[in-house]
């Protein structure tokens, strides 16, 4: 092995054990110029893969054995770079592999390697340090609002090179992220928060203290109001920052979800008027939506394609140039108006398909069929659209706003555009649906509502992927329904902290087994996979009620037991 390699990083060979690479890894840390980093060879000096220290942490979370071969918890394949490509053209290459890996190992990628035409290790290079030399590439960026979407673009962009503020007017949540903890529960996203806390290519302020960025992001929230109105204000409060600090030069790009028009006809004249400076010739606009999943971000952000479109086409060339280092693809739409109606216009979609089938569950109550059966069989075998299962109404901070910011533009609501404000109702009505089943199966055992105890399965607004968001949950739609009939109502949740549930009106017992023996109805409001326990199929009581609102419960073991009644979208035993 030539000897500068051994400088460079831990060297392995596959059936060495786990315990002896990581105790040769601690003993080499302060020798090798890559610490916390494994390469494994085969005996041809072949590169087979790489280990870093996450995945060894990773994999003793997990319960590996470490007396297991290291070849175990590698990864195969990991990105590489030919010896032959010239030194102009290496960060090009690095960026380009690295953009177009579909891993989820790859999200926050640290180290490419340099390989022979035999495949055997040359060098090593720094994805980070490749970022930090592209300088045309390199931004200071702010981003403004550390909710979900701004505070995973904030880290993403960091670990593409970026020198990256996040702005937030909570001092709490600036505090927590300064010391490497993020207060939203995204998978992957802590590692990389930390990694780049490090290398000080990000930190977070309550204030914007410096006027040297160069591109501008606003990510803020636009809640509905109590007239179900889009509230701005936080977009506008970040609009008189930016004209204090805004130079020529200078991009302003939107994230937030508005209504129509509002780039154009609000944030534009907003700046314009409190500055010196005109869009599209002294300052640049675009909007780029923002379409992650939540639990899901952090991978997305680097696979989704990013829509971009802008005020004129220099706003949309500096707009695509930017985004290209995040994201591998990039698509142009002609105006701002489009980029705006693109994530209204896919959140709408699911919701308005989610009304169908939750409006034939409701359909299907009349006459206690199984929704799920219903809809199963119109599917099976049949080639043309799919039609989606229904589930106790539709969560989320998105999909319960987007609808009705779709039929709204920044003057108003437009009376034409009716489907998105019907979907919602269709869709509200089904999250109340468990509350008309609880009333019947009262009345069914004659026992008071009061008298029930009830425990809610799911509070997050969806199961999978894993989120701890409770915003615009179901749960508390019905909880907020109950609470004023009922004394008892007990929430669990596979992923939200049991102190949330407690600040959100759940009561709150030592275990999902202890809950499951008090409650006298259950009801399961999202599809995590951890949500269906052994003791919901054991008779400890006179009587139970299980609402099964996404398919999970075997429906047989709880129909066949005496006092047990099983309900659905739609059904409920006889």
């Amino acid at each position: 092995m030539n000897s500068s390699i051994k400088s460079l990083v831990t060297i392995a060979a596959p059936s060495e054990s786990i315990d002896v690479v990581v105790r040769r890894m601690a003993k080499e840390s302060r020798k090798v110029e890559y610490a916390g980093i494994v390469v494994v060879l085969d005996s041809q000096k072949t590169l087979l893969g790489i280990v870093t220290d996450g995945d060894i942490r990773r994999a003793y979370a997990s319960d590996v054995l470490f007396s297991g071969e290291i070849s175990e918890i590698m990864v195969s394949e990991p990105i590489t770079i030919s010896e032959k490509v010239t030194e102009e053209n290496i960060s090009l290459e690095v960026i380009r592999k690295v953009q177009l890996d579909k891993r989820h190992h790859s999200e926050w990628v640290r180290h490419v390697l340099i390989v022979n035409d035999k495949n055997q290790l040359i060098n090593i290079v720094d994805y980070f340090d490749i970022l930090q030399s592209r300088n045309n590439l390199v931004n200071r960026v702010v981003v403004f609002g550390m909710g979900y979407v701004g505070v995973t673009l904030a880290v993403s962009l960091a670990n593409r090179g970026h020198q990256v503020t996040g702005v937030d007017v909570q001092k709490s949540i600036v505090n927590s992220l300064n010391q490497g903890k993020s207060h939203v529960f995204e998978p992957g996203l802590e590692d990389m928060l930390t990694a780049n806390l490090k290398r000080d290519s990000i930190n977070f302020s309550t204030t914007l203290e410096v006027d040297t960025h160069q591109v501008y992001i606003v990510a803020v929230g636009t809640p509905l109001n109590s007239e179900s109105k889009p509230d701005m204000s936080a977009l506008i409060n970040v609009l008189e920052v930016i004209s204090t600090t805004l130079h020529s030069g200078d991009q302003v790009m939107l994230r937030s979800t508005v209504p129509v028009g509002v780039t154009r006809e609000v944030v534009i004249p907003y700046i314009e008027n409190r500055t010196n400076l005109k869009a599209g010739k002294d300052f640049y606009v675009s909007f780029a939506p923002e379409r992650t999943i939540e639990g899901n971000a952090m991978h997305e952000l680097k696979t989704l394609p990013q829509v971009v479109g802008g005020y004129s086409p220099q706003c949309v060339k500096n707009s695509v140039e930017f985004w290209s280092t995040l994201t591998p693809s990039v698509v142009r739409v002609d105006t701002i108006e489009a980029a705006e109606m693109v994530k209204l216009a896919n959140n709408t979609f699911r919701d308005v398909s989610f009304s169908f089938a939750n409006e034939l569950a409701l359909l299907a109550d009349r006459y206690n069929v199984n929704s799920f059966d219903l809809i199963n069989a119109a599917n099976e075998g049949y080639p043309r659209n799919k039609i989606p299962l229904p589930s106790p109404g539709v969560g989320g901070y998105c999909l319960t706003k987007d609808p009705i910011l779709f039929s709204c533009t920044s003057k108003g609501p437009r009376k034409d555009a009716v489907l998105g404000v019907s979907s919602r109702r269709v869709n509200e009505k089904a999250a109340l649906y468990p509350i008309k089943l609880i009333k019947r199966y009262a009345k069914k055992i004659q026992v008071s509502l009061s008298d029930f105890n009830i425990l809610v399965i799911g509070v997050a607004f969806k199961g999978m992927p894993e989120t701890t968001d409770i915003r615009g949950s179901v749960a508390i739609d019905i909880l907020n329904n109950l609470e004023r009939h009922v004394d008892n109502i007990f929430g669990w949740d596979a992923v939200v902290d049991s102190k949330e549930l407690k600040k959100a009106g759940f009561k709150v017992l030592d275990s999902l087994s202890t809950a499951i023996r008090c409650s006298d109805v259950i009801l399961i409001l999202n599809n995590h996979p951890n949500n269906v326990h052994s003791d919901m199929y054991k008779h400890s009581k006179s009587y139970r009620l299980i609402f099964d609102g996404w398919n999970q419960v075997d429906k047989s073991e709880i129909e066949k037991t005496i006092g047990m009644t099983y309900a659905t979208m739609g059904y409920m035993t006889p």
